[in-house]
């Protein structure tokens, strides 16, 4: 009479998982009423209700001949239903309807217990005896033989299910008990989860792990959820658990695997209570692991189950609890939480993995102000303090429930307080929580955790290696189970980043060696902490790495041998910090001396470092002949002088230093000579003299086989460019720009590897030879040049992969001829010469590189209208003055985008095409314009193919400065700015793209288009149906004037997108164009061919009009 599992999977489609209605009864009894009612279906009923199980009964309902739809629904929205075969069951037509349903409903997930009630399964089976005959009457009856097969085989499908047979040899109570405890724990088991108190984004998330798990699939499925702790895995995991779970047989949720498995028997217990919860039975007992396993997998096989896995961090976990998705029945679906992502990859078992990220800052802005204020937004108070929460938490969830709570009604002075303290000291449970992941680290991993939470967040992760390496920490695998186990993470720039809370954690990690006294603790990263056991000469043996870095100039009067107790660092990271004295000692086992504006000319005479990585000394007063007499050092790999006035020459590198990689001379303007052996340094991977004024000789030949970058950029008397008479097939970045250079050598051939190449010069003209066109792995031009001579050769069509060109300064030129097909992005802003058929050309390239459609009309787009671009007072009005910034604060977040020239060669420009030209008006092919910088359009279901065009516009400051020609060029200022494109999609998004633009002395049309593959990719999960908002806005976020004399604007937008717009959806602009000077010959033409080329005069021009000469 035990509950026993269904025989056979039976599959459910993928329609009941979207048509799934919230269940309104826990059991629905179906029973032949002149049978039981009286008797024992009132019995049952009572004793279900009395456990708290909702159980519909048919009591006193009226009966017709067919079963209603209305009925029906409430079979559709049980769990359960219990279908009590009596003698005269089959007698009822009303009854072979309610069955018929049942069973329909059981292959949609309903748990379908039938009771045979004094009656043998196999009459009900086989439609013997009663039900035999019952069967007969009907087909004679009904005269409908399809009708009753159904019936016939509703009947023998639910008699094959496995049930209560009740015969009499127990009291009918007792029997009724065993069912109500069946039920009972079934119920037990498919209860909701308690997610979270205020469970704030959580839907988004569940919607996109729910398509992972394309529930209405037919076959076993694992998916692995992973992330740091406290991102909110569990929260999201039980969420989905509560979404899905009636789908199933049975669903379990084993909660903290980590935690139990790490006790006594830990995984056999895991073992017990997953197979009591499949089985029922809690009393069933596992002697060992491997039994366990065998007895879990001989259950799995047949029961269609949801099981989620939370908190795994060994594979061994899983083998024993789960195995593989072989062990589980059609249908199934298996969740795994873990911190650890390479334990997913390991298994090889799961299907489809998803990455729990952290919150958004409005998602997060909601979530605290739930917790600290029980609204969504915070009071007006102390919208500045939660700001700051937002800030330090980074959106993690687990941050921001514990902080807001913990301010949750307190003053404004306590929060103050208590956010001082998160700065330096971490909230204990927080901290927690967090620590999990560093505890489950060997020796190696958490020294090289602390010492990047420490001193490397934010560094090139090859630079952190080579340090690490030199530390016997064994790096290259250390850092990816950091990352695997979501501690760090690498940007697409090569960076090491990790959490600022998980930062703070591993800090914390060091402070708790010594809370009172820094001096005993391993690591000293703090400020002030260093100026303590500095300036109070406390140094010992424990601190391996020491950070002073002062937020402002510091002079500290220190002992010259006050690093002479600390005999095992090996990290010095010093700044802003000048010490007054001189130095008499430093460890010679330092792997890293990084010490910003040195003041001294040498280093100790006693400082032999064997073993040193990275000597980074900028803005110091180091002599190198000095320096490199002593140091000779086969580990050195990193150097960087930056900004040294002191350096006027450098030495032979090749006996002091022979493995270095990197050597950044940058802004040394008083550099004139670089000894000749360097040009031999066969490691040296980049090699950065940008800005060295004064740089007049160089090595006649280089023959340096590992070199990838060299940048000679705004050196104004180099004269020749070394021969490089080897082949340098790692070379991909040489910038020559702004150099004295007035020809290459033919030799330059030979750097056959070469992708991205910058020469010419606003002050000379540079001949370039025949052999370049062999560097035909290029795709990256860049041409300065302002002589009147300067035409491109039609041999640049050679170039066959060359994918960006950009020409700088050259009013001069005229013609730009055929380019390679691979193009993607040119930039002639400044080019105000070119002709109409150049500028034709580039377009019409542009339009065929997007596949855009000839002849595309807009039904909510009329009118040409046009902006007044010389009404300079109104214009004026439409600046943004708040974005305007200095040179040097445009620099630093241009640095921020590319701060060093290894940049060059990891930055990706994808699939977009853009072109900048000269010019006001944006082509009438444009569909869509407006005035401004954002535009409204309505597309279909997929996202389109669309090409974007911005103009933007310098403006006079004031009338006096207003000299410029027709195409708005500006001779006595450089503009310089960026612009970053926003895409909201039904209301989602953004999309941002930001663009930077260089010295802008004209106005400037601006092209920008995106492939549809990478369309789709981006927006496919915005689209909602038929008809979907697009809002589209440029915005120029910061831009700086060299002489404050004019101002860039975007005077307007236009988008050529095949759209589903409608007259009441489109804004009409009037024309405003009296005052513009159309006086060039150069306007804009056709992007496209017509389609008949016979008769052009019959193109249809209504939104395809181009770039065309105008009749004199």
């Amino acid at each position: 009479m035990a509950l026993v599992t269904i025989k056979g999977g039976s599959s459910y489609s993928s329609s009941s998982y979207f048509t799934h209605q919230l269940k309104n009864f826990d059991v629905f009894l179906s029973f032949r009423g002149e049978d039981t009612r009286l008797g024992f279906i009132s019995h049952l009923y009572n004793a279900l209700c009395q456990r708290g199980i909702n159980t519909f009964i048919d009591d006193n309902l009226p009966r017709g001949e067919e079963i209603s739809t209305g009925f029906l629904k409430i079979i559709e929205s049980s769990r359960i239903s219990i279908i009590v075969f009596s003698e005269n069951y089959a007698s009822s037509t009303w009854c072979l309807d309610e069955l018929a349903k049942i069973v329909e409903c059981k292959k949609n997930g309903q748990l379908v217990q039938p009771v045979f009630y004094s009656v043998d399964p196999s009459e009900v089976r086989n439609q013997k005896g009663k039900f035999g005959e019952a069967l007969f009457k009907h087909e004679e009856k009904l005269k409908d033989n399809k009708k009753v097969q159904s019936w016939r085989e509703a009947l023998h499908e639910a008699a094959n299910i496995s049930g209560w047979h009740y015969r009499h040899d127990c009291t009918e109570s007792k029997f009724i008990q065993e069912i109500v405890e069946e039920i009972s724990n079934y119920k037990l088991h498919q209860m909701p989860l308690f997610v979270a108190k205020y469970p704030v984004a959580i839907n988004s998330r569940i919607e996109a792990i729910l398509v992972q798990l394309d529930i209405g699939s037919n076959d076993a499925r694992m998916l692995g959820m992973y992330g740091p702790g406290g991102v909110g895995k569990t929260t999201i995991a039980k969420a989905v658990y509560n979404k899905i779970f009636y789908y199933f047989e049975r669903s379990y949720f084993l909660e903290n695997v980590r935690e139990k498995s790490g006790i006594f028997d830990g995984i056999i217990q895991l073992q017990e209570m997953l197979l009591c919860e499949t089985l029922g039975n809690r009393h069933l007992k596992v002697c060992n692991e491997s039994k366990g396993a065998s007895m879990i997998e001989n259950i799995l096989r047949n029961k269609r189950i949801l099981l989620i896995l939370d908190d795994v961090d060994k594979s061994d976990q899983i083998e024993r609890l789960i195995g593989g998705c072989d062990w589980f029945a059609s249908g199934s679906r298996i969740i795994i939480t873990t911190r650890n992502k390479h334990l997913l990859h390991a298994l090889r078992i799961c299907h489809s993995t998803y990455m729990v990220k952290e919150l958004g800052d409005h998602e997060a802005l909601e979530l605290f102000s739930m917790h600290a204020f029980q609204k969504n937004k915070p009071e007006e108070d102390y919208s500045e303090l939660t700001n700051q929460v937002i800030c330090y938490a980074k959106g993690i969830p687990l941050a921001l429930s514990i902080i807001g709570a913990s301010l949750r009604g307190r003053s404004e002075m306590e929060w103050k307080s208590a956010l001082d303290k998160y700065k330096r000291i971490p909230e204990k449970d927080i901290q927690n929580v967090l620590q999990v992941s560093y505890q489950g680290l060997n020796d190696s991993e958490k020294n090289i955790f602390l010492d990047l939470a420490c001193f490397f967040k934010g560094h090139f992760k090859d630079y952190v290696v080579d340090i690490l390496n030199c530390c016997n920490l064994y790096p290259v695998i250390g850092i990816q189970n950091l990352i695997d186990k979501c501690l760090i993470n690498v940007d697409r720039f090569n960076k090491l980043w990790m959490h600022d809370l998980l930062q703070q954690m591993g800090r914390e990690i060091v402070r708790q060696e010594s809370p009172q006294k820094p001096e005993l603790r391993s690591r000293l990263w703090y400020y002030e902490d260093g100026f303590e056991v500095l300036t109070e000469n406390k140094g010992s043996d424990n601190i391996r790495g020491m950070m002073m870095v002062s937020p402002e100039p510091i002079k500290l009067q220190l002992e010259a041998s006050c690093f002479e107790k600390m005999k095992n660092l090996k990290f010095l990271m010093v700044g802003n910090v000048d010490i007054c004295r001189g130095l008499k000692y430093l460890p010679n086992g330092l792997r890293v001396l990084d010490w910003s504006g040195f003041l001294l000319s040498s280093l100790p005479s006693n400082f032999c470092p064997q073993k040193l990585v990275a000597l980074n000394m900028p803005q110091s007063r180091i002599i190198l002949d000095k320096l490199f007499k002593r140091i000779q050092s086969r580990s050195l790999t990193h150097m960087n002088f930056r900004n040294c006035q002191h350096i006027r020459k450098l030495p032979d590198l090749l006996s002091a230093t022979p493995n270095v990689k990197k050597l950044d001379l940058r802004y040394c303007r008083k550099l004139v000579k670089i000894h000749y052996s360097v040009g031999y340094l066969d490691k040296l991977e980049s090699w950065d003299l940008r800005s060295c004024h004064e740089l007049q000789i160089l090595p006649s030949c280089i023959a340096m086989k590992s070199l990838k970058i060299l940048s000679l950029y705004n050196c104004y008397r180099v004269r020749r460019f070394p021969d490089t008479p080897q082949g340098m097939e790692n070379l991909k970045y040489l910038n020559l720009t702004h150099t004295a250079i007035t020809e290459l050598p033919s030799s330059i051939g030979n750097l056959i590897g070469l992708e991205q190449l910058a020469i010419g010069s606003n002050f000379c003209s540079c001949q370039l030879p025949i052999s370049i066109y062999e560097l035909e792995h290029l795709h990256m031009l860049y041409l300065y040049e302002k002589s009147k001579d300067l035409n491109i050769r039609e041999s640049i069509i050679k170039f066959k992969r060359l994918r960006r060109l950009l020409i700088r300064d050259s009013k001069f030129l005229k013609k730009i001829p055929k380019l390679p097909k691979g193009i993607r992005s040119i930039d002639v802003c400044d080019c105000i010469s070119l002709n109409s058929e150049s500028l034709r050309k580039l377009i019409l390239q542009f339009g065929r590189k997007l596949g855009l459609p000839q002849d595309m009309k807009c039904s909510g787009f009329k009118g040409n209208a046009l902006m007044d671009l010389h009404s300079h007072r109104k214009l004026s009005h439409q600046i943004d003055f708040s974005s305007q910034i200095s040179l040097s604060k445009f620099k630093v977040i241009q640095n921020e985008f590319t701060p060093t020239l290894d940049m060059h060669l990891i930055i990706d420009f994808g699939e977009t095409y853009n072109i900048n030209v000269p010019g006001k008006k944006i082509p009438k092919w444009f569909n869509h314009q407006n005035i401004g910088s954002s535009i409204l359009i309505w597309v279909g279901p997929e996202f389109p193919t669309f090409a974007l065009c911005v103009a933007f516009h310098l403006v006079p400051l004031k009338d006096s400065y207003a000299k410029n020609d027709s195409y708005g060029s500006i001779r006595d200022d450089i503009i310089h700015l960026i612009c970053d494109l926003r895409i909201f999609v039904n209301g989602k998004g953004p999309f941002i793209e930001r663009t930077f633009f260089y010295r802008l002395q004209s106005d400037t049309l601006c092209f920008y288009g995106v492939p549809h593959s990478q369309l789709q990719r981006t927006f496919r999960d915005m689209m909602q149906g038929n008809q979907n908002r697009v809002e589209i806005s440029c915005k120029i976020s910061h831009w700086t004037s060299g002489n404050r004399k004019f101002a860039p604007m975007i005077a307007r937008i236009g988008v050529h997108v095949e759209c589903i717009c409608s007259p009441q959806n489109s804004v009409i602009v009037q024309d405003n164009s009296q005052n513009v000077d159309d006086s060039e010959d150069t306007v804009l033409t056709p992007l496209l061919p017509p389609c008949s080329t016979s008769n052009v005069s019959h193109t249809n021009l209504g939104c395809l009009s181009g770039l065309r000469r105008k009749r004199p």
